[in-house]
């Protein structure tokens, strides 16, 4: 593969591996590991989030607070970031089953 260098105003600009574009991490090799890895890891955070301060024991409650928080970072642009290999399938699926636990309490 040939790689072009470019320059603007007399220096060259660095190539990146990736880059962030609304909230989507696009990689030079166009998969999608980066962005779910980064979006898995925000969730899970969230769900932390969740589980350390949300101490009542309504699962309507906890449905409204999943949906709303990690549900929405999960499914953010996901017509164009759609997955398809077998490892991100099963890291966002993983993700869905630890928030569903914490809904219904187990």
């Amino acid at each position: 593969m040939v790689q072009n260098d470019y320059i603007l105003h007399g220096k060259t600009l660095a190539t990146a591996d990736s880059a962030k574009y609304l909230g989507v991490t696009i990689a030079s090799d166009l998969r999608w590991n980066k962005h779910i890895d980064t979006i898995s890891s925000k969730a899970n955070r969230t769900l932390g989030f969740l589980k350390r301060n949300l101490k009542i024991n309504s699962t309507a409650l906890k449905s409204t607070a999943y949906k709303t928080l990690i549900r929405r970072t999960l499914e953010y642009a996901c017509t164009v970031w759609d997955p398809y290999t077998q490892g991100n399938i099963y890291k966002l699926k993983m993700m869905q089953r630890r928030a569903v636990r914490f809904v219904l309490g187990r």
